[in-house]
Order: structure tokens, then C-alpha cells, then sequence
């Protein structure tokens, strides 16, 4: 199968303290099945804040799993996609001695977004869960459609007052600007991303090397019911 040559190559995974692993690791899944298709020219850049291990973990439990970012927000490359996932250190208001001001983050996806200090803008922006809120907050989901975890609906939401947020979501293309609702919906979301991208045949084989049981269509998502989730339409100028 032939290899794409406009397919993006330079992927960004944004970290913060108290992300949540299946947010990151499902979407990550996905591109390194396909890293081993035909497309092992990708880079991926971790960034955070400080090069410091974070963790997602609130307790002793959590904290004991470490990743190692290799970029600062200063440091970051030009990058064609940026992923941010969900967690509960987007969520202001739970105490924790590790936690950064999401401010910071906030900026860097702002500027990372529309290109900065020499950065081109981002081919693609890509938010799992309440990754959403750092995209809400940031700008980048105003005039857009959107989703993002339905059991934390109504607090994420008002970060965006002038996106148009679909509930029955289980992810949503507006542009360039791919979300997706919570936690095990990221890897379906970064599949169909793909599929917009490349022959289906070719992310078939990268859902079937996951052993994923890929959701096909992006109004499927069972949780907006379970949670009483309705659209939130933007608010008028």
C-alpha cells in the first residue's frame, strides 16, 4: 500500500500532572500501529511544562506511574498535530502538591494552535475527554462544533460559550479541530482521524493489530443518554 507523503509526521502529546493514562494511550496506540505500517518517518514530542516526570496519579498508587516529557513549552518543535488529554489536573479546584497552573498550558495550546514565534500553525488539534476544556479555554472551539466526557458535560461546556457542543458525540470533525467524547472514546476518534486521512484498509489493520473493537459511527455514544447530556448550542453575539 502506498505510503502517504501529505499524511502529517510531527505529533505532540501535551502532559500534565494528573492526565488520564487511557486518553493518552489509546490515540498513541493507533499512531504506533501505524508507525509500523509504512510510516516510521513520525516523531512524537512530549511536552510539559518542565522536563519533570509527570504523573496522573492523585495518590500513591497513581504517582508511581511516570512519564518523561522531552520538551518544554519553550523548547516545543513545530508540530503538524497536537493530542491533549483529559484528566483531572484540568479541572481547577482539586488539590494537589504537583499540579502546574493549566494557565500555562492554556497559553501554550493557544499559541501552538495559530503558530507562534516562528511555528507555523497546527495542521491539526486533537482533545480527548476534558481535554476539551484546555481547547475551550484556549479559544480554539469557538464557531466549532465539539464534544467531550459526558459524565463532566455541564462543567466543561461553559468553557466554550461559543462552541456548538453535540452530545450524542462520541467524536466530532469541525475543521481541523477533531474532539472526542471521554476516555476510551480517544482511540476511536483517532482512528476515525485517520480514516479521514487514509485508506480504510490501511487503519483497519492498525484497529485489528489493537484488538479494538473500532465504533464506527460518531453519533454512538451511549454515555450522553446514561448522563442526561443535551447540546449546548453557542451563545448569541
Amino acid at each position: 500500500m502506498a505510503v502517504s507523503a501529505s499524511f502529517p509526521r510531527r505529533f505532540g502529546l501535551l502532559l500534565y500532572p494528573e492526565f488520564e493514562v487511557l486518553d493518552v494511550a489509546g490515540p498513541i496506540e493507533a499512531l504506533i500501529g501505524l508507525s509500523q505500517r509504512g510510516y516510521e518517518d513520525m516523531k512524537l514530542s512530549i511536552i510539559s511544562h518542565t522536563l519533570d516526570p509527570v504523573s496522573p496519579g492523585l495518590n500513591d498508587f497513581g504517582r508511581a506511574i511516570r512519564y518523561l516529557p522531552t520538551h518544554t513549552f519553550e523548547t516545543a518543535p513545530q508540530l503538524d498535530v497536537l493530542l491533549v488529554p483529559g484528566g483531572l489536573g484540568t479541572i481547577e479546584g482539586i488539590p494537589s502538591p504537583d499540579k502546574p497552573r493549566i494557565d500555562d498550558y492554556v497559553d501554550y495550546v493557544r499559541k501552538a494552535y495559530r503558530g507562534y514565534d516562528g511555528h507555523e500553525p497546527l495542521q491539526y488539534i486533537f482533545s480527548v475527554c476534558n481535554g476539551a476544556l484546555v481547547l475551550g479555554k484556549a479559544g480554539v472551539l469557538d464557531g466549532q462544533k465539539a464534544t467531550t466526557n459526558k459524565a463532566a458535560w455541564k462543567l466543561i461546556t461553559p468553557s466554550a460559550p461559543k462552541a456548538h457542543w453535540v452530545a450524542s458525540a462520541r467524536w466530532v470533525e469541525s475543521g481541523n479541530v477533531w474532539t472526542t467524547s471521554g476516555v476510551s472514546a480517544g482511540a476511536d476518534g483517532m482512528l476515525a482521524w485517520m480514516a479521514s486521512l487514509l485508506p480504510d484498509k490501511l487503519v483497519t489493520e492498525v484497529a485489528d493489530g489493537m484488538e479494538w473493537q473500532r465504533v464506527w459511527s460518531s453519533d454512538d455514544d451511549p454515555f450522553a443518554e446514561l448522563n442526561g447530556c443535551e447540546d449546548v448550542l453557542p451563545e448569541e453575539e
